[in-house]
């Protein structure tokens, strides 16, 4: 199985003992499912690496636990659809897209880098800024446990919405940081507009 360190990137989608996930009026409980929002789901990419992906599904979050630092920049309900993309045992790729009213990509990035900090088995952790598909995005690399793993942010061009990519590569797998990079690179070109 995939990295759940990284890979489980839709912000848990736990749901408090007794509430049930319902995509439809208040939020009451975090949850996924497949179709839960077609319209967020129907941005997602359909390849990578002419690749289809291997799930495909969309869900909200408002509990503070799945928030995160969104809480105090004053999310109280963000919803997503992402994709994940198994390329070994340890190893894929999700694409992500997270909307909210006032999101921003900052905020996204700072929920993941918070996350990496906090991670027990998480070093190097290097922040950059590169140009993402036209507009300037923020870059998360790290080596978890025995991972190398790479969060792409940037904001999307509709408002309140924000692109994440997470790759993760198990260096048993992807011996090199450079064929992990060419899996980033690729993942990055499936949303190159």
């Amino acid at each position: 199985m995939v990295s759940a360190a990284l890979l489980a990137v839709l912000l848990g989608a736990c749901a408090p003992a007794g509430a049930s996930f319902n995509p439809s009026g208040p939020c009451l409980a975090d949850g996924q499912a497949e179709g839960a929002y077609p319209d967020l789901e129907a941005a997602i990419p359909l390849t990578v690496r002419d690749e289809p992906p291997t799930r495909l599904d969309s869900g909200r979050s408002c509990s503070a636990e799945n928030l995160g630092t969104l809480s105090s920049r004053g999310v109280v309900e963000i919803r997503f659809a992402g994709a994940l993309w198994e390329i070994g045992n340890q190893s894929g790729v999700t694409i992500a897209r997270f909307a909210a009213p006032g999101l921003k990509a900052a905020w996204m990035a700072e929920f993941y880098e918070a996350g990496a900090r906090a991670g027990r088995r998480t070093e190097d952790i290097r922040v950059t800024r590169p140009p993402v598909n036209g507009q300037t995005g923020w870059r998360l690399d790290t080596l978890n446990d025995e991972s190398y793993q790479t969060i792409v942010v940037w904001p999307d061009d509709v408002p309140d919405a924000v692109w994440v990519v997470l790759t993760a590569s198990g260096i048993r797998e992807v011996t090199t940081r450079e064929a992990h990079e060419s899996v980033v690179d690729a993942a990055l070109a499936a949303l190159e507009s």
